[in-house]
């Protein structure tokens, strides 16, 4: 039963390794609407008097990460209910150092240590003038997305 378990064990852990090593960013081709530069972001929340959800992410190595872009951002439903009624950032801490500008980075770190970001996954939800209205942590491996639309409608709620 031990030899099992551990081999069980074992098996998980590959698995997990080699998802973790590919890369996937959010997809920001025209047809998505994620902004890579935090001051137009800031400016467009305050234009369109949108919240703007802040998506705190490994892209290159954080397996959590990555389930959670395909199973909710690059979701039908995401892009269908949700994404219109925020403005969105993706601060990216890859490995990589080669899939952000200077720029980014900058403005990466500083809203990590703004919102006191300490993991990843994590969504922090602003307002106009940067106060935090939410924010949720990981990502569950069953991946159930019930509980991140019910926060993004919980913020929605409290902002109407």
């Amino acid at each position: 039963m031990n030899k099992l378990i551990f081999s069980f064990l074992i098996v998980i852990t590959y698995l997990t390794i080699g998802y973790a090593q590919e890369s996937v960013a959010i997809n920001h081709n025209s047809a998505n609407i994620w902004q890579q530069d935090f001051s137009k972001a800031e400016k467009l929340t305050k234009s369109a008097d949108k919240p703007l959800l802040i998506f705190f992410t490994g892209s290159d190595w954080c397996g959590p990460c990555k389930m959670l872009v395909s199973d909710v951002f690059e979701s039908d439903k995401f892009k269908e209910e949700v994404q219109n009624d925020f403005i969105l950032y993706e601060a990216d801490f890859p490995r990589n150092k080669d899939l952000v500008t200077n720029s980014q980075r900058s403005d990466n770190y500083k809203l990590k240590n703004k919102y006191n970001v300490s993991s990843y996954p994590t969504i922090v939800i602003v307002n106009e003038k940067g106060k935090a209205l939410g924010k949720m942590k990981g990502y569950n491996l069953m991946r159930d997305t019930s509980y991140h639309y019910k926060f993004f409608d919980d913020i929605l709620k409290d902002n109407e």
